[in-house]
């Protein structure tokens, strides 16, 4: 056995420290946590057999999870720092499995709001995994961990999209579908439980200093975001993540309005999980290139994310839409990966869950907004994609400027630097000189 473990960690992860033990719950977590075979078809389930209405679905029940999860998002971090990481991921998966069968056997509207309110916890404790990884194992593995166990959750959440596919193809009942889930939560579930606990307890402030200059969560906040590169990229993940998601919420609504009749739309969603697994590992091998370039790489992707939602919004193809929408998700996945890693080694006081949490929640937040102006504006499905084609080049000015004035800073450090080591060796020299001197 400890055979074959060795041999699985030199396969996934060459010249890494981590076990292979925990290398392997690792990947167990991400792979169950996102195989939910009922997910695509929560609204014809809800709508066909619990016989609530469209606009019920759309209006009375799911904007609950929405405005629930923006508010555990934030409540991570006071549970990640009095419970631990490991609790909170478990309660997590635990709220996933309470979700699903509050959907499979309950019928009222009440207990519907109150599962999306459980369901938005569980959103939100799922960004917690990621910064336990980064407690978990060397700086050097960052990378690879992150761009792994996306990786497999992506792929995870593809099998169990074509799987579920496949089923209702043979008119299976959405009872099998449950069963899946509700196994592969329960799995999951499991596995919370022997994850090795970090040792953030060690890190508690009580809530009396939490307004303290000095000590307390304010002062955590201000060590926290003090870097400027740091400030820059958590403000591009923000909107990144915004973006990005406005795209996958709307997606197959443009899909829909260009061709009302295709059958694909099911394949071209797991097409885009594929991309974005793919995406997420070529994180691996540009990383060394994000590292050396600063900014570039972030503005030149939200550059591409911006032509790809302008071309989306222009040609009213369903071939092109498709594949700029595939393409679109594996630059995403790979960006994702790669300024995450990036801000958690710019963290100098390793606060991990609270540098998630806050960007998460300024995403989310960014998102809403938006969101609900779109909904006011009236826009077509169309002029959206437009609309979010010209947030996303906005966005590529505002941090081509801010790579502007960073590579104009460091330029002015590493002359002053040289300045400096000048001024020192004319220092050096003229000892010297004095030193030949007075033995002469």
């Amino acid at each position: 056995m400890e055979g074959f473990l060795s041999s699985f960690r030199a396969i996934i992860l060459r010249n890494s420290q981590i076990p292979a033990s925990l290398l392997i719950l690792l990947i167990l977590y991400s792979f169950f946590s996102q195989f939910l075979p009922i997910e695509p078809y929560l609204v014809p389930y809800l709508t066909t057999v619990k016989h609530f209405t469209n606009y019920e679905v759309a209006i009375d029940i799911y904007p609950f999870s929405v405005y629930a999860q923006l508010f555990f998002t934030l409540f991570m971090v006071p549970a990640c720092f009095f419970l631990s990481h490991k609790v909170v991921i478990s309660l997590g998966a635990l709220a996933m499995l309470i979700t699903y069968l509050i959907i499979w056997c309950e019928k009222s509207l009440l207990a519907m709001q109150i599962m999306q309110v459980i369901y938005g916890f569980g959103m939100a404790a799922r960004l917690v995994f990621s910064s336990y990884i980064f407690l978990l194992v060397p700086e050097g593995d960052y990378q690879h961990m992150i761009s792994i166990t996306t990786t497999t959750s992506l792929l995870s959440f593809m099998l169990a999209s074509e799987l579920s596919q496949l089923l209702a193809l043979v008119t299976t009942s959405y009872s099998v579908m449950f069963i899946l889930t509700l196994s592969s939560l329960g799995i999951c579930c499991l596995v919370t439980f022997i994850l090795p606990k970090d040792h953030t307890s060690d890190y508690v402030y009580p809530l009396a200093t939490f307004w303290s200059q000095n000590e307390g969560w304010i002062a955590i906040l201000r060590e926290t975001w003090h870097g400027r590169s740091l400030q820059i990229l958590s403000i591009w993940w923000a909107v990144a993540y915004a973006g990005f998601s406005l795209v996958q919420n709307y997606g197959t609504n443009l899909f829909d309005a260009i061709d009302p009749q295709s059958k694909f739309n099911g394949h071209i969603i797991a097409a885009s999980q594929v991309a974005g697994s793919l995406g997420s590992l070529f994180a691996i091998y540009l990383d060394p290139i994000a590292v050396n370039t600063g900014l570039a790489v972030y503005v030149f992707g939200v550059a591409a994310m911006g032509t790809i939602c302008l071309a989306m919004g222009l040609y009213k193809d369903t071939t092109a839409a498709y594949c700029l929408y595939i393409l679109i998700s594996g630059i995403y996945q790979a960006l994702a990966c790669l300024v995450s890693v990036r801000c958690g080694r710019l963290l100098t006081n390793k606060r991990f869950i609270l540098m998630f949490s806050v960007n998460y929640f300024a995403g989310l937040l960014l998102e809403t907004i938006i969101q609900a102006a779109l909904e006011i504006s009236g826009l077509s499905i169309f002029n959206q994609f437009i609309s979010f084609g010209a947030f996303f080049f906005s966005t590529t000015v505002a941090f081509a400027i801010l790579y502007c004035v960073d590579q104009e800073s460091r330029r002015g450090i590493t002359t002053s630097e040289v300045g400096l080591d000048c001024k020192f060796q004319r220092i050096e020299d003229s000892q010297t000189n004095l030193e030949h001197k007075y033995e002469n």
